[in-house]
């Protein structure tokens, strides 16, 4: 037992040892793997060349972006070059949208009654002779029966005297025989007098009396037909004065209906069963356009000349600019201007300015400037009518016109504390951030006074990504590749 003992105690020596000394080994080994790869490296470091010695030489620029071809189609990115043009000096002028005064339409009927119904209802858009809504009026169906009385009695006189002349040409002609039948008698008596006295066969005193005898009955005739005619046109005449006279009732009742908005087929068309006859109006719009003020209730009573609703047709609003004294002599009617709404950013609207107020505001001491804009569908909001009476912007007016050096879209601007940037390209897919010093012109146009070279190419859209872009390589997150 005691000879084993020694044996024992180095064999769990060594057991505790083992672990350490593979450890030891291990650690030795990483070292000297280590010790090789820092050979390489500063041998690859005195050649100049390494493993990826086909990166891009910019790597690690400030300023430079590089993208994959599939990043830059992507994006949307597009290019333009940095060249001179005519670019027009502006003045902004802060405005509000208005409606189109010249198209403001107020509603009022002509005449008083109790409303029957309601058509048409704040925010509807109507179209001219739609109804808006239907009032029982009993001055309007007194109206009507006016009308039709003066109708009939028109027609009435109208058949009288028709008649009457009718009638008279039947007596004249009836008496006018009668009449030539006795002169006749007595011109065959005379004559046969006349043939008997020239054969001697008969003394003159009946050849006298036939002779008196024919111009008494022509004279009768004549005296007869002439009071014919008389009685005749003093009846016709009566009766013409009286169709004259049922002709102006006619006409001033006609008048009265038009003047109550009924037109002439509704005119034509009124008969014992028209509800024109009970009195019912109906108030029509008298153009088309948008409700966008109601004030009438079913079963409410209304005056005449009340104002029921107000129609503003939007088709085309104007944007009414506030210019100070001073700036009076650059404004002018004709004008061409760019109106920038805040509720569209990036939407510039072209328009005209149509009129400068005569009168300046006595506490702002500004004069207003009426810009005529079309009220057409926008792409970044497809409501109709998206220019809203109310909404706030500002106008750039077109003063002056001039040549200058370099010219490029505002969209190419790109906006940071530092300053205005842009970024140029230098190879297909791979930009350069330029700081770029500008002066702003009308038309969402700038002038580069500095930082840029004509026939440089600079993006106009996809700043977005290539600004990201860059901050990523700013803050040690290496290129997109």
């Amino acid at each position: 037992m005691k000879t084993l003992l020694p044996f024992r105690s180095h064999a769990l020596l060594a057991a505790l040892l083992f672990p350490f000394l593979l450890i030891s080994g291990c650690s030795s080994d990483h070292d000297e793997a280590d010790h090789e790869g820092e050979s390489e490296e500063e041998h690859s470091d005195e050649d100049g060349h390494d493993e990826d010695g086909d990166e891009d030489e910019h790597e690690g620029e400030e300023g430079h972006v590089e993208l994959t071809e599939q990043q830059f189609r992507s994006a949307g990115i597009a290019v333009t070059v940095a060249k001179s043009g005519r670019v027009s000096e502006a003045l902004t002028l802060p405005g509000t949208i208005a409606p189109n005064a010249d198209a403001v339409l107020h509603v009022t009927p002509r005449v008083s009654g109790q409303v029957r119904s309601v058509s048409k209802h704040l925010g509807e858009s109507v179209e001219a002779g739609e109804i808006l809504c239907v009032i029982d009026s009993v001055e309007l169906g007194a109206a009507v029966a006016d009308y039709m009385r003066d109708r009939e009695m028109v027609r009435a006189a109208e058949e009288t005297l028709e008649r009457a002349r009718e009638l008279y040409a039947g007596r004249l002609a009836a008496l006018t025989t009668v009449l030539d039948g006795a002169v006749g008698i007595q011109e065959r008596i005379y004559k046969r007098e006349e043939d008997l006295q020239r054969k001697a066969v008969s003394t003159v005193r009946p050849l006298l009396e036939a002779d008196k005898a024919f111009q008494m009955a022509k004279l009768e005739r004549d005296k007869q037909l002439t009071e014919l005619k008389a009685e005749r046109d003093g009846r016709l005449l009566a009766l013409d004065v009286d169709v004259r006279t049922k002709r102006i009732n006619l006409t001033a009742a006609t008048n009265m209906l038009r003047t109550l908005g009924l037109s002439p087929e509704e005119l034509k068309g009124l008969d014992e069963a028209s509800p024109l006859l009970a009195g019912e109006y109906r108030v029509k719009s008298p153009g088309s356009g948008i409700v966008v003020n109601r004030h009438v209730s079913t079963g409410e009573f209304v005056d005449a000349g009340a104002k029921l609703y107000i129609i503003e047709n939007l088709s085309s609003v104007w944007f009414v600019a506030s210019a100070f004294e001073e700036q009076l002599r650059l404004v002018r009617s004709g004008q061409t201007a760019h109106v920038a709404l805040d509720a569209f950013p990036g939407t510039t609207l072209s328009g005209t300015v149509s009129f400068v107020d005569y009168h300046v505001d006595s506490t702002s001491r500004s004069v207003g400037v009426r810009i005529t804009l079309d009220n057409a569908q926008l792409e970044s909001w497809p409501e109709e009518l998206p220019l809203r009476p109310g909404m706030f912007g500002r106008a750039q007016l077109e003063t002056a016109s001039r040549q200058v050096a370099l010219v490029l879209p505002e969209a190419a601007l790109v906006h940071d504390d530092a300053g205005d940037y842009v970024f140029v390209q230098v190879e297909p897919f791979a930009f350069e951030r330029r700081d770029v010093a500008v002066k702003h012109v009308a038309g969402d146009m700038v002038e580069v006074t500095a930082g840029l070279e004509a026939g440089e190419m600079v993006a106009i859209s996809g700043t977005f990504l290539l600004k990201s872009t860059e901050r990523l390589g700013e803050l040690g997150g290496g290129h997109s590749h």
